[in-house]
Order: C-alpha cells, then structure tokens, then sequence
C-alpha cells in the first residue's frame, strides 16, 4: 500500500481507488448490500467521471457550481458529471452519486454565491448589506426561505450545480480505512512529498479497525453528537441559557443510545445541524435482541468516556454543577477516574452539597491504588471542604522536596531577542558552561529515549494497533490495555538497560529511523549531540524508572518533564541535572509534581529554578552571560 506519485495528473484517484481496494478487501462484510452496490457503481464509471467525483468529495461542502470547476485533467465538467446524476437502483444512492440542482437552505446557497452575484440578485437590498447580513436580510425581504435549487435562489435559469451524495457512505469508508475521522486522501499526498514518513508494519486483511458493523456506526454517531455539541455552542456563545442546556441534556440522553436512538434522539432538534444516520442500523442490536453495549469494545467505550468528560466539563464552564456531577459519577470506573472524581469533587462543591463533596474526596483518597494525579487534586480540596464542614483539616503527608536555587537574569521586556528567547532560555543561558552544557528539552529527551529503545514493542503489528500505512504511532497507544497486550516485548527492551546495550540500540535507532513519525519523539529536538550526552550521564536505572512512569500512564505521563537538563560529562558522579524552571508568577502543575515525586523517589537529581528579573536599571542584555549558577556538587 503505498500513494500515487505527484506526477500523475490523476494521482488523487488513485489514492481513492487504493482506500476503496483495502475497504473492499478487510471491510466488505461490514457494508450493506445497497453500499457495496454503490462502490461497486463507482469502480465502474469513466474515469473522468471518477476523477470528479473524488475531486468533489475532497473539496470542502457538499454542494458546487458546475461553472466554477475548472480541472484540466478531467476535461468537459459537463460530460463527466453526466454518469454522477444517473440513478442507481439499488443502491446506497438511488438518486445519483450526485445531485443536479438539488434544493438548497439559505444557509447553503450564501455558502455557495459570492457576494457581489447575491447584490445582483437580491437588487431590492441595500448595496451596503454585508454578507454576515446576508441571511436576515434575505429572510425578511422573501419571507418564504424554504430549500430551493440555485436558479430560484438567484433568479437564474443558467445557474447550476452538482451537489454530492455519498458523504455519509464515504465518511463511512474513510473510517473504516484509518480507523478515524482525523486523516484523508491528503496523507496519501503528504507521505509521496515525503513530509508523512511512516514506519513499515506488515499489514493483513486481519489489520482492520472494526470488526462489526455495529462499532462503526456507534463511533459514527459518538463523532455526530460531538460535532452537533460543538456547534450548537459555538452557535450559542458559552452564556448559559434555557435552550442550550436542553441540547445538552439531549447530548447525554443519546450517548448511551444506539446509533439508531441516538439518531431519533436528536433528529429534529433545532441545533442539529447534522442528523445522525438510522438507515444502517443493522447490526445495531446482538442477535438475542439487546442493544450493544459499548463495553463489549474497549475502544468505544473509551471515546464514549471522552465524549462524557468534555460534556462534563462545558456544564461546568456552564455553571450547570450538579449535571456535570452526575455526568462525572458515570465515569468512575473508567480510566478517566482520575481525572473525573476531582472534578466531581468541585462540582458538588460548587452546586452547595458540600457534605456529599466532602465525603468523595474522603473515600477517594483512601483507596491504595489512587494515582497521584488524583491525589494531589483533592488533597488541595479536602481542607477547604473541610473548613466549609466545620471539620479540622486533615493532615497532609509531607510532600518530597525538591531543591530549589534562584536565578537572577535580565527581564525579558529589556533584553535583545538574540539573547533571551523566553524563561527557559534565560535560566539556560545562565547555568551553561563550557564543562556544563545544557539543552532545552522539557518533554522532548526522556520519551524519545524510550521510544528509540522500545521501538519494535511500540510497532508490534498486533490486532487493533495498526489500520494502513500512512499512521503515526499505534492506535491504541492511550487504551488501557497498551501495555498489558505487550508486556514480554516491554520487558525485552527494558532488559537491554541491564546488559548495556541499550546505547548501542538507541543510537542505531536514532540514525535509521531518522524523520519517521513516532509517539513522543521530536527530531528536530533530538540532536546527536544532546542523544550522546544523556547515553552517557544518564544511569540505566535512572531510565528504568522514567520509562516505567512513562508506561504507567502514557496520555497522563507524556508531559510534565523539566524544561532543561544540565551535563556534568568530567564529574564521575552526579553527571547530569534536571531542572524545571519557573517564572516569579508560576506554579508547579500536578502532572510536574508527579514526575519530580518520582525523581525523589530514585534520587534522581532534579532541581526547581526560580527566575527573578533584573530591572532595566540594574541590567542589559550582555549580563545573560554573566549569571551563572554553580554545577552540581
């Protein structure tokens, strides 16, 4: 599976022919008769026909003006659009693949005609009307605003337009290619520029995303309920009011539905802008008759919990405390438990029952095996909820310290942009020294490394990890089951730090998978230089145990890392530093306090720098150099 080359003036069909070829190979099970019927229509028409056809589902809308496509390779428009409009008994779409001047809302045709064609149009308006003023001037001049073709919008009988058809199946087709609604065609064209470099993992008709019709349409319609979310609140501003806390409870109320509830749910809503497709909902129940439940997959289970978490946290913006609590509640044995049950915790607060507030962050925090995210979040709420409770603040556990030293450099706002380039840079530019390099890395060095060391486990072509060519990393990186699925091939790699070879690997790796995309590694940021020194000042223990943080909770632990790393290449101890800065108004975040929790832990040396600023008085901008901190002793 590779893309067309560039050179090929139809290359993008092609590339559509390759995702249609593997669909029809891994996928022909999961389509209903009518669909494969449609593609199967489709493999059959001219080429030109074909050519614009993708052509059109590559362009943004769904509806264009015959006159305004201008494609070389194509030739006559007219001539090839032809096949697109004939009916298709059948098939997914009996009217056509395309529609020839369908009826338009006003909201379509004002997406369609340019401003200047609506003035002629509509001569009665003032000619000052903007086009953001277009659809209220329009309504109140017509009155009657229902659908219409283009030529009654414009009073133009030569106006014309095709108006595709097979957006719902392709979207369909897509997915069930890339297993997201993330990529297209466009990655078929960044990987043949060479900017999409993809590491090669053998593929098989059992590399596929979904294995019942059923997943596709719940991912379908979880995807339809956020985008209808989405815009129902961009449409609404985020004021809370009647009508959009409504919609929002609508959202909820289809979230645990079937593709096909989920549908009439939310079908004639008045912010739906989309409705969610019931006419594949044949494999929407089991076949005793009970509606699929999304923990039969992990994966949609947790794009479900996602979906959960983000409406959680609009109702709280919302200032709508108690549903968001109860939206939090449902998510408490799921992997977003962490994140959820401390904003439970503040949303009950918020809503004035601080009793039951109380009580959660108590039983939470007693359980053994909370992570210390979650700890940290609601040992900062318990003593406020105590207080609020007339109870006595319960005593905290004294936290691991981490030493501190304080820089004094020039203020950013008096300096020259060639000296300082933000605070991370000032603090660095303060502590180098010839003997005592340091680098800029914050979550770039330390998930790099591990990546390069644990390559073959992270590309391992297991079922579920991989769809196509064109991925950036395993699609179940974030699923819970990650790193249990490859465990041996983990404990393989981590072997190699106790048999030194490790260096040997990661600089092999670092050399030939140079510019291949790879979960946690920034190239630009992983010099050979900067990889030479953490190789040898870094221990192999020290690598262990951030590799098994990393691993613990790779979406959580991704991030959090100190901002710089200071080596000490003469020392024969204590070669290295790491060093998270802070300017005067910062704070540590939890996710930076639950790695230096862990440097603690292992005596991994680690140090919190607080800049202060020099005023303009006391300093220029040649003083950077003239701060220098003392090396680690």
């Amino acid at each position: 599976m590779q893309a067309a080359p560039l050179d090929n003036p139809r290359y993008y069909l092609a590339n559509f022919d390759t995702l249609i070829d593997w669909v029809c190979q891994c996928h022909a099970d999961l389509l209903t008769e009518a669909e494969r019927a449609t593609v199967d229509a489709i493999t059959r028409l001219p080429d030109a026909s074909r050519a614009l056809l993708v052509r059109l589902l590559m362009r943004k809308g769904d509806h264009f003006e015959r006159s305004q496509l201008h494609y070389p390779e194509i030739g006559a428009i007219e001539a090839a659009s032809q096949p697109l409009i004939t009916p298709l008994a059948d098939s997914a779409t009996p009217d056509g693949l395309c529609r020839h001047n369908a009826d338009l809302t006003l909201d379509e045709m004002l997406a369609l005609v340019t401003l200047p064609r609506l003035r002629a149009a509509f001569a009665e308006l003032p000619r000052s009307t903007p086009k953001r003023r277009m659809h209220d001037a329009i309504s109140e001049l017509l009155g009657d605003v229902t659908p219409r073709p283009l030529p009654a919008w414009l009073y133009d009988p030569a106006a014309d337009t095709l108006s595709v058809g097979l957006g719902e199946l392709s979207r369909r087709l897509s997915l069930m290619f890339f297993g997201n609604l993330r990529q297209n065609l466009s990655d078929f064209v960044l990987s043949e520029l060479g900017l999409l470099r993809c590491e090669t993992v053998a593929l098989s008709p059992a590399s596929r995303a979904f294995t019942h019709r059923w997943e596709v349409d719940r991912y379908l319609s979880l995807e339809q309920l956020r985008e209808d979310w989405q815009q129902a609140s961009e449409r609404q501003g985020r004021t809370a009011n009647a009508e959009l806390e409504r919609h929002w409870q609508r959202i909820v109320a289809a979230l645990d539905a079937t593709p096909s509830a989920a549908a009439n749910e939310i079908h004639s809503e008045p912010f739906a802008t989309h409705q969610l497709s019931d006419a594949h909902a044949t494999d929407a129940h089991a076949t005793d008759g009970r509606a699929i439940d999304d923990r039969a997959n992990a994966w949609l289970a947790q794009r479900r919990d996602r979906l959960r978490f983000s409406l959680a946290r609009d109702a709280e913006r919302q200032g709508w405390h108690q549903a968001a609590a109860r939206q939090y509640a449902c998510l408490e044995d799921s992997a977003y438990a962490p994140r959820a049950m401390p904003r439970r915790v503040r949303a009950l607060e918020l809503s004035g029952d601080i009793s039951a507030a109380h009580a959660l962050a108590s039983e939470r925090l007693a359980r053994a095996e909370i992570t210390l995210g979650e700890q940290l979040a609601l040992e900062r709420a318990l003593p406020r909820l105590c207080r609020d409770f007339g109870l006595p603040a319960p005593r905290r556990a004294k936290a691991p310290t981490t030493p501190q030293i304080t820089l004094t450099v020039p203020d950013l706002a008096t300096s020259t942009a060639d000296c300082i380039h933000g605070v991370e840079r000032a603090a660095a530019h303060a502590l180098a020294t010839p003997q005592a390099p340091v680098f800029y890395v914050e979550n770039g060095l330390i998930p790099a490394l591990f990546t390069l060391l644990c390559w073959e486990a992270l590309f391992a072509p297991l079922p579920g990890a991989f769809f196509h060519a064109f991925h950036t990393g395993p699609a179940d990186l974030y699923r819970p089951d990650f790193v249990s699925r490859r465990q041996a091939a983990f404990e393989t790699c981590f072997a190699r730090l106790k048999d030194e070879s490790y260096r040997a690997v990661i600089r092999e790796r670092h050399q030939q998978k140079q510019g291949i995309q790879a979960p946690f590694v920034h190239w630009e940021l992983l010099s050979e230089e900067l990889l030479n020194h953490a190789l040898d000042c870094i221990s192999p223990a020290h690598l262990e145990a951030c590799f098994r943080h990393l691993l613990a909770n790779p979406r959580e632990h991704r991030a959090g890392l100190p901002d710089l790393i200071q080596f000490f290449p003469e020392h024969s101890s204590d070669r290295y530093r790491l060093i998270e800065v802070k300017a005067p108004t910062d704070r540590l975040q939890d996710n930076q306090r639950q790695w230096l929790a862990l440097f603690a832990r292992h005596a991994i040396p680690a140090l919190e720098c607080r800049v202060e600023w020099l005023s303009a008085t006391e300093a220029s901008a040649d003083e950077c150099s003239q701060h220098k901190a003392p090396p680690a002793s």
